[in-house]
């Protein structure tokens, strides 16, 4: 399963929380957090393109490392990386953004049938935020993550794929739902 979100909205928190809970779990932690030192990033908008590109490289070779039906929780799913390019808006073009998107929609189709369940987490009112992160482009990755993963917009689940389920705007909530969700995981 992967954890998505925008950033600052609690998928580490949530995560750990969860394998406290189900210590079965393996965790493959965010690409950023694996090769931060390697990214190039724009003035305030996150990953230049080859960043983004690199951090997506990395993420779908995680993904496609894991046999199916592996218990495994991934920070971020392959979708994430193609919200942050739709959404980035300084630094990028339109036509490098769509660049991005068209060269990897296929091979994160692909990494997404792999996956049994997404858990999208909502940007909250009055939610974590760090310095130096636009409010903006929190919210701008937010709606591109739900028109990824909710809306279908890229075309990724026309084969199927994993069950996408948003979270509400109630953090509390989270743990709780996301173990009845994993409850009758097979093991």
């Amino acid at each position: 399963m992967a954890v998505s979100g925008s950033h600052g909205t609690g998928k580490s928190t949530l995560i750990a929380a969860f394998l406290d809970r189900r210590p079965e779990y393996a965790h493959e932690p965010e690409a950023f957090e694996v090769l931060a030192d390697e990214i190039a990033l724009t003035a305030s908008e996150g990953p230049t393109v080859d960043g983004l590109e690199a951090l997506l490289r990395y993420t779908l070779l995680l993904v496609e490392g894991h046999a199916p039906g592996s218990r495994v929780v991934f920070e971020r799913s392959p979708a994430d990386y193609l919200a942050y390019a739709a959404a980035g808006r300084r630094g990028w073009s339109a036509r490098s953004r769509a660049g991005f998107i068209e060269r990897h929609a296929a091979g994160v189709r692909a990494a997404m049938r792999r996956l049994d369940l997404v858990v999208l987490l909502p940007v909250c009112r009055g939610g974590p935020a760090r310095a130096g992160e636009g409010g903006r482009f929190r919210r701008r990755v937010d709606e591109e993550l739900r028109r990824a993963l909710i809306d279908d917009e890229h075309g990724l689940f026309d084969a199927g794929g994993p069950r996408v389920v948003e979270m509400p705007p109630l953090p509390e909530r989270w743990l709780g739902e996301l173990l009845r969700l994993t409850a009758g995981a097979a093991p």
